[in-house]
């Protein structure tokens, strides 16, 4: 079957251990191949008297059950990731819905319409256990590689395979960028058959054969435009969606008063009117850190500022920041010979928050 887009990144055959016998019912109904048979009996009476029973057993009717070829493919939900995380996941479910044993082919898409791509994406899949549970290295058991070209096995009617998609989410995204990874089922002749490995097509030839071998019906739907209904694919799309802190920071510089007075007192009260930086002015420093994402908090964040030497440090402090240390140099410390750093190690900041750290130093 032929898909509406070419990037190709990846290629999955699941499969589980056995063939069902014949009259097994499903969900989807009964086993294609079954062939079901019917007779009657007629039985009458001619002047009241009973007369020889007239029956078909000897040449019943019958037809062949044909094969439905229906699946299902799934995205679990989205995975929320951060910056530069590798080998998140992406679960997805392909059910087999037809009534017969099938193989499948996997196909990733990386959509074009969001805002990056995720990287280094590879395949796992797990055979579901019966329960409709995702429960991998539990009742799943461990999950089992695909490599891209391999042949694929082949999938019970009614049974559930969980593929997981994992992939590596390149370290500059920023909050609430997503990547839109796609994943195609395609429908295949069983390993076990006559045809192993190929497209499945439908009975085209017009005609109803009652009797014989099981035809294909294709009753699938699409789920993405990766795929058409009635071609034997089905396709879920699920979501890489980041959340991380978004910071940026700032520093600005204000004369706070001009003869120094209240330099040590934080916030305290600047001086009024215009205030100059003469020599014995006190000048007040403040970086500014914004955490612009939505709603996750920086962690361990680290400032350091090297005063200038033509300041003595007088004091400094944080505001808004959660937890972290504040360190620095003693009152009234020369700065000369890089002698005053203030540094603030250890830190957060909530989501949608602003971190000061206020610095005091007088003009020498």
């Amino acid at each position: 079957m032929q898909h509406t887009k070419s990037m190709i990144k990846g290629l999955l055959g699941v499969s589980v251990m056995s063939l069902l016998t014949a009259g097994t019912a499903f969900a989807a109904g009964t086993l294609a191949g079954t062939n079901v048979q019917n007779t009657f009996t007629l039985d009458y009476q001619v002047g009241g008297i009973d007369q020889p029973q007239i029956d078909s057993s000897g040449t019943p009717t019958e037809f062949t059950v044909d094969r439905l070829i229906d699946l299902i493919v799934a995205s679990a939900g989205d995975t929320t990731v951060t910056p530069g995380a590798l080998d998140q996941d992406l679960v997805f479910s392909v059910t087999n819905q037809g009534n017969d044993t099938q193989a499948y082919n996997f196909t990733l898409f990386d959509e074009a319409t969001d805002e990056f791509d995720a990287t280094g994406l590879n395949i796992t899949f797990y055979i579901d256990d019966g329960d409709g549970v995702f429960e991998p290295g539990a009742d799943d058991g461990a999950g089992i590689a695909y490599t891209l070209g391999a042949v694929s096995l082949d999938v019970l009617a009614d049974r559930i395979v969980w593929v997981v998609v994992d992939g590596d989410i390149p370290s500059d995204r920023i909050d609430a960028d997503a990547s839109q990874i796609s994943l195609v089922a395609d429908t295949l002749q069983p390993t076990g058959g006559a045809s192993p490995g190929t497209a499945v097509v439908a009975d085209i030839d017009g005609i109803n054969t009652l009797t014989g071998a099981a035809e294909n019906v294709l009753a699938d739907g699409s789920g993405t435009a990766n795929e058409v209904p009635l071609a034997g694919d089905h396709s879920a799309t699920g979501t890489y969606i980041v959340s991380s802190a978004d910071l940026s920071a700032v520093k600005a510089v204000t004369v706070f008063s001009q003869n120094g007075a209240g330099c040590a007192t934080i916030p305290g009260t600047p001086g009024a009117g215009e205030q100059y930086s003469v020599p014995g002015a006190c000048v007040e420093y403040i970086i500014s850190v914004v955490n612009g994402g939505a709603t996750v908090a920086a962690t361990n964040i680290a400032i350091s500022d090297v005063l200038p030497s033509d300041l003595t440090f007088i004091a400094a402090s944080q505001d808004v920041f959660t937890g972290g240390t504040l360190s620095v140099p003693a009152t009234s410390t020369d700065c000369d010979a890089g002698a005053c750093t203030v540094g603030l190690t250890g830190a957060s900041l909530a989501a949608s928050s602003t971190g000061l750290v206020t610095i005091r130093a007088l003009v020498k």
